[in-house]
């Protein structure tokens, strides 16, 4: 009786029970957090693009690429680390990243990216506990804020982009560059990866990879 008076009580009121939002941030990272590899992609390419890297020159290489979450306060609270390597999970080190999604108050979702004065001590770490609890920004070097990519979500994944008319950085060698970044999960679970450095000259710094964004599929 009692239970069905309180029914009626809920009914009349409009009084139903209310859940905090999820932060979409959370979609994004677990969207991004795992082992993946582009065998398939360069399996499939032409024998002329599995050339070694060059800026100027079109290839494609094998990259096995895990990514992390990971708990460094003085970065976000919402931050994945990124460890790629060359051929598979026993390569050599290829690309060492922190990425540290943050709400924007303008709207949407912001990623700061950074990469490492010295990746040594973090490396095959990102499943140690307190691995990254002490980092900070001095020990990376940050893109700023005029970098941060802007992802939107688009059911059921996600893109974010960055171009070198918004983000101009100056690189470790003391060149000036622009920055062209995209990342994107597609519809079909693919997560693509394309980033580029161009010059003030129109010549390309650094090209990854050049021909065709990284086309990485999960591992688990």
């Amino acid at each position: 009786m009692r239970l069905a008076l309180l029914s009626l009580v809920l009914l009349l009121c409009g009084c139903t029970a209310t859940h905090a939002p999820t932060d979409p941030r959370e979609k994004l990272l677990s969207g991004l957090a795992g082992t993946w590899d582009n065998r398939t992609q360069f399996t499939a390419a032409p024998a002329e693009l599995k050339v070694p890297p060059s800026v100027d020159g079109e290839w494609l290489d094998l990259q096995h690429a895990t990514f992390t979450r990971v708990d460094a306060p003085a970065l976000g609270t919402h931050v994945l680390y990124l460890e790629w390597r060359n051929g598979g999970p026993d390569g050599a080190i290829s690309r060492q990243r922190i990425w540290s999604f943050r709400n924007d108050p303008a709207g949407g979702i912001r990623m700061d990216f950074y990469a490492f004065v010295d990746g040594k001590p973090y490396a095959g770490r990102g499943n140690d506990s307190g691995a990254f609890a002490s980092l900070t920004t001095e020990a990376l070097r940050g893109y700023g804020p005029a970098c941060a990519l802007q992802f939107e979500l688009q059911a059921p994944g996600f893109v974010g982009a960055i171009s070198a008319q918004e983000c101009t950085i100056t690189a470790a060698s003391g060149r000036r560059m622009g920055i062209n970044a995209r990342v994107a999960l597609t519809a079909d679970g693919t997560l693509e990866y394309q980033e580029s450095g161009r010059l003030d000259d129109g010549r390309y710094a650094f090209r990854v990879p050049p021909t065709e964004p990284y086309r990485f599929r999960r591992l688990r």
